[in-house]
């Protein structure tokens, strides 16, 4: 599917780290098009794609910019490469607090992903830090981030927090001076159904370097397919996100494949790694080896690719309902006791909204999977009670329709 405008066909064209020679005259002549500066440039900050807007249109042609336009794009770039150094001094500042008293963290995403995909912290646009710990440690952590001045978001009682600890994945914080701090113990929340031993992610860190300071992260193929579950959980609405895998792939040249592959088999998640490596080799010529390539292709995912990329510049007013979110979820699992797991967990697991709406004592934990169904059924039985309730009244008025 080729996008129809020319401002999202340029997006399309700089979303990746370098240009070559056909992309490059494919940017020329795009520049050449009567162009709505102010929709490209709205749409690149959606997606997160600022700075490799800036650097590609200063190398290709930036006398092809109207003046104002090209400064507008020069501020935000400046700001994001601000924003990205005070980030990626805050992150290095936790995580010698968390070090000083015993708390192993491992950054990933932010800083370390733009240091590893693009060799540049300010080639990637980013607006938060992540940081994984260990479950046992969320407490401790909790505590010497609120003596930092963090405070958790949103503030919860210690009923919410056992909830959250249980069900979710992460917790946030904030501080006054706009550091947001995502601390997880886990991947993806419990209801995704995907059992990711986080243990193991520990076992296979790899160093990088920062600032002049080596941190340790997650592997390169542990990251990838943190990447790909992120990106679906997300239903790919940022370009940059498609960006960040084609990046890595590019970037990162020792890929052990089979491993990044047995991984996702494992996992039950190999559609969905299937679906982000699709995306990354279609949309934006990621390098993936042809075998692997190959191995991943499902018609499937060649589906929901394309539906990626038909709402890829649509603007959502309203997220995706629980049966739509179930159905792709389910078709994506390979194995038929993921996809009855996974259609389970998204009915009855207890989300965000649910542990916030009820508070219980741990003695009562069981109510927790009480809320969910109870709920789906008073918010989604009367949304069937009122059709039904409408197409009878039609069916009266019109006499088409008739109920024994």
């Amino acid at each position: 599917m080729t996008v129809g405008r020319p401002e999202e066909q340029i997006l399309i064209c700089v979303a990746r780290r370098s240009l070559d020679a056909s992309r490059t005259e494919q940017l020329r002549r795009l520049l050449q098009e009567q162009l709505d500066w102010d929709y490209l440039l709205t749409i690149a900050n959606h997606h997160c794609l600022i700075p490799l807007l800036y650097q590609h249109l200063s190398s290709v042609d930036p006398s092809a910019i109207p003046e104002p336009d090209m400064l507008r794009l020069q501020r935000d770039n400046e700001g994001n490469t601000k924003t990205s150094l005070f980030l990626t001094g805050e992150l290095i500042k936790i995580l010698a607090c968390l070090e000083e008293e015993g708390v192993r963290a491992i950054p990933f995403k932010g800083p370390t992903l733009a240091i590893r995909a693009y060799g540049d912290v300010g080639l990637r646009q980013f607006g938060d830090l992540d940081i994984l710990v260990h479950k046992r440690d969320v407490s401790r952590v909790k505590e010497l981030l609120i003596g930092r001045g963090f405070e958790p978001r949103p503030e919860l009682t210690n009923a919410q927090q056992a909830a959250q600890l249980r069900f979710d994945c992460a917790c946030n914080f904030d501080n006054r001076q706009g550091v947001v701090l995502d601390v997880h113990w886990d991947i993806v929340e419990r209801y995704l159904s995907f059992d990711i031993k986080a243990g193991r992610l520990w076992d296979r860190l790899e160093p990088v370097k920062i600032n002049g300071k080596q941190l340790l992260t997650l592997s390169t193929e542990d990251l990838l397919l943190v990447l790909c579950l992120h990106g679906f959980t997300h239903r790919w609405e940022r370009l940059g996100w498609i960006c960040d895998v084609a990046s890595l792939i590019d970037h990162r040249k020792d890929i052990n494949w089979h491993l990044v592959l047995r991984n996702a088999t494992t996992l039950g998640a190999r559609g969905i790694l299937s679906l982000g490596l699709f995306l990354a080799e279609d949309l934006l010529d990621a390098s993936i080896p042809p075998e692997v390539s190959k191995s991943l292709l499902d018609p499937k995912v060649k589906k929901l690719s394309e539906q990626v990329r038909e709402q890829l510049f649509t603007e959502r007013s309203t997220p995706a309902g629980v049966f739509a979110e179930a159905v792709t979820l389910v078709t994506l699992r390979e194995r038929r006791r993921d996809r009855l797991k996974a259609g389970l967990r998204l009915a009855a697991s207890p989300r965000s909204y649910d542990w916030m709406f009820l508070s219980v004592p741990d003695s009562l934990f069981f109510l927790y999977y009480l809320v969910r169904p109870l709920r789906l059924a008073g918010k989604y039985g009367a949304k069937l009670l009122r059709s039904f309730g409408k197409q009878g009244r039609l069916g009266a008025k019109g006499k088409t329709v008739s109920f024994s």
